[in-house]
């Protein structure tokens, strides 16, 4: 969609503009509308704000088509963690006073952060985003996550709706989704003190559908999906698994995102889910790699975490680990359980449906795109360069895995989408 014409929108404030979504996000704006984009960035100075901003906007768009646009771009020196925003009364007052729609997407993305070190941002950045918007009756774009399901992911049946919010919920061990959770409440809870809202719950973000572009290189924490193919890649290994895989291209988000604010008098208090319609699973994902022709093995389940937890997934006379191995090592415990809600979309379908916004199929397709830009930049090697692959070993190799494993920082803070 274009809004150069239609929309009265001049001042965005956007947070997470150095995250994956927010920088997906950043690059529809400029190419969609003529408004200026003040991005609230922690850094030392507004230069190095920009290199932070440019560096993930021109991930995505490698031609600079844009580059005449960045002077739309204005870095504001801030941390939503912070009461207004880190921000003196004067320049805060300043910011209120000239906005006419804030796109929050800052958050802290660890999975095995705990919550006290993921609720500053997560749920304090954004009641601190609220009553900014509150103080200058600005409308205001959550950025949730389809995980708020919290541990109803297990639950056969359940089917998460755009209408729903507290479905009896549990977050045991679920911090993250905890705090997403925790959020949404007090936006809804903000509406009743007369905030305009519209709340996006992305799925699985991977790369643009068009060009497979992803930062890879520019973020801190590539992404749980990312670690996971080159996991697969490096080891040459896996286990079976028919459970779903929501793969969510970051154009579409971006593009639904958007249109959803842009068109708040459809909109106002209503809830998206923005993830994949027709998700597949993640042995359709091991088949997509060995078609692209890369050599994937399968183990059985148990042998394979069990020769993970105890150090003997060997690569280069090693155990191999990796984030996404680490991440399987600590949450596997032999248990059955597996992953099952489904993810309602007819209310963004139908606001979409008069567009040309779509959601990409997971195919061969998308999937090779992704591989090949990873490939392009170094993150995966090519499949003529895969070997050697790993090997599971019977003997344990010396001890201390898991310690060192439960004693390693899987935590590093990544405070953007």
């Amino acid at each position: 969609m274009n809004y150069r014409a239609k929309t009265t929108v001049s001042n965005i404030v956007l947070t997470g503009a150095t995250g994956v979504m927010g920088g997906r996000l950043l690059q529809e704006i400029l190419r969609t509308t003529e408004a200026y984009v003040y991005c609230v960035v922690r850094a030392e100075n507004h230069e190095a704000a920009m290199r932070r901003i440019e560096d993930v906007l021109f991930c995505y768009d490698e031609e600079r088509i844009l580059k005449d646009e960045t002077w739309r771009i204005i870095p504001v020196l801030g941390d939503v963690s912070q009461p207004k925003l880190g921000l003196s009364d004067d320049s805060y007052d300043e910011l209120v006073n000239s906005i006419d729609v804030v796109l929050h997407c800052a958050a802290n993305v660890s999975l095995v952060a705990s919550y006290n070190k993921i609720a500053p941002v997560n749920v304090g950045g954004v009641a601190n985003m609220i009553e900014f918007c509150l103080t200058g009756k600005i409308p205001l774009m959550f950025t949730s996550s389809f995980s708020m399901t919290g541990d109803k992911l297990y639950e056969p049946g359940f089917v998460l709706k755009e209408t729903d919010l507290d479905v009896g919920q549990g977050f045991e061990e679920m911090d993250y989704e905890r705090s997403k959770f925790e959020a949404e409440n007090l936006v809804h809870e903000a509406g009743k003190r007369g905030l305009d809202w519209v709340i996006v719950r992305p799925g699985n973000i991977w790369g643009d559908s068009v060009t497979g572009c992803y930062p890879l290189k520019q973020t801190k924490v590539k992404g749980i999906y990312y670690e996971m193919l080159k996991s697969l890649v490096e080891t040459g290994v896996t286990f079976p698994s028919d459970e779903d895989f929501d793969i969510t291209p970051v154009d579409y988000v971006a593009k639904a995102a958007l249109h959803a604010v842009m068109n708040l008098h459809v909109t106002n208090h209503r809830t998206f889910n923005l993830t994949n319609p027709n998700p597949i699973t993640y042995d359709d994902i091991v088949v997509a790699l060995r078609i692209h022709g890369y050599t994937v093995n399968e183990e059985e389940t148990q042998r394979y975490f069990e020769a993970l937890q105890q150090g003997r997934v060997v690569k280069g006379g090693k155990p191999y680990r990796s984030t996404f191995t680490d991440l399987l090592s600590i949450f596997y415990d032999g248990s059955d359980c597996k992953e099952c809600a489904k993810y309602d979309t007819t209310q963004i379908d139908a606001l979409l449906a008069d567009t040309d916004i779509r959601c990409h199929e997971s195919d061969q397709v998308l999937l090779s795109r992704y591989l090949d830009y990873a490939v392009q930049v170094g993150f995966l090697v090519p499949p003529s360069a895969q070997q050697p692959l790993a090997e599971i070993r019977e003997i344990v190799m010396g001890g201390g895995y898991m310690e060192s494993l439960y004693d390693a920082d899987l935590s590093e803070p990544a405070m953007a989408v």
